[in-house]
């Protein structure tokens, strides 16, 4: 299949600058000129509006603002959430075990199901339920 070459007519001015443009890009003046014409099909951007938002531009705003979003969440959620899991494993190790009877502490770590425990609050419970013991090593989560 034989292809035939086309032309594009161009203003002199512009055709320097797209020549020093394909330059500082390494590429050909026929590879830039495919090269741009797949950017705007790809990119949907109007070649009119040179003041249209930069993508990249575009991209970092919305990388600020997610990361903004997970700061905040981190700040509401998972900081008091690790407070009140922190408060909960020392009520369970320390002071729970001062307040309550042996008898009491194994009746409270048995209707716990170890299954659903990390080894966080499985050490925490071996702890209320034997204080002068040591704890069993890690298992999995």
């Amino acid at each position: 299949m034989s292809r035939t070459l086309k032309s594009v007519d161009i203003d002199p001015d512009l055709y320097e600058d797209f020549k020093k443009l394909a330059k500082s890009y390494g590429m050909s003046n026929k590879d830039l000129f495919g090269a741009m014409v797949r950017y705007f099909n790809a990119t949907k951007a109007d070649p009119r509006d040179p003041k249209a938002d930069n993508p990249t531009d575009a991209i970092k705003a919305l990388d600020r603002r997610l990361i903004g979003f997970i700061r905040e969440q981190e700040k509401k959620i998972l900081r008091p959430l690790s407070d009140d899991m922190q408060v909960l494993l020392n009520l369970l190790q320390e002071d729970l075990p001062k307040k309550i009877g042996q008898s009491q502490m194994r009746t409270l770590s048995g209707a716990l199901k170890p299954d659903l425990l990390t080894d966080r609050f499985k050490t925490a419970i071996f702890i209320m339920d034997s204080p002068k013991s040591t704890p069993p090593a890690n298992s999995n989560k």
